[in-house]
């Protein structure tokens, strides 16, 4: 069993300057109107990672979409790093669902295979990488590949 935690604009928002996440669905680029990259710490372990998101859409008007991944916290040191599902890795698309009267409906799904390259300077708060994943469980046929550039969130 895995846990995951998730931030979903109410409405939306503009993306901060200096912020940039793009995904293709073939050659159609999609950029994110919603970014967030910040450190995660589990408060019943201590257990850190980063994580990063991009999204259009908001909560309020029913039509949320984001692509986001987290990674291991390894230490304050500058990293290139790359990593896989197996590597620890973990990515996820959330989207709005029809839902009944009174709810806000979304859908949660992880990746089966994605691929991330990073070079991350927590000290700066900058991260700027490219990924690549591929959704096929329940019907889903999504294969994004994507580039970031972000600056941390408590850091702007």
């Amino acid at each position: 069993m895995d846990s995951h935690s998730f931030f979903i604009p109410h409405k939306k928002t503009r993306k901060l300057a200096g912020n940039s996440f793009t995904w293709n669905f073939g050659t159609t680029p999609i950029n994110a109107e919603n970014t967030l990259f910040y450190l995660n710490v589990y408060q019943s372990t201590g257990e850190k990672n980063w994580s990063f998101r991009g999204s259009t859409g908001s909560a309020e008007d029913e039509n949320h979409s984001s692509f986001g991944f987290s990674i291991p916290y390894v230490s304050d040191e500058v990293m290139d790093a790359s990593y896989t599902m197996e590597g620890g890795l973990r990515f996820s698309h959330i989207h709005s669902i029809p839902a009944p009267p009174g709810f806000t409906g979304f859908r949660v799904v992880r990746a089966d295979k994605a691929d991330l390259t990073i070079r991350l300077d927590p000290v700066k708060g900058t991260a700027k990488g490219d990924f690549t994943a591929l959704f096929r469980t329940d019907g889903y046929r999504l294969n994004p590949t994507g580039t970031f550039e972000l600056i941390r969130d408590d850091q702007k």
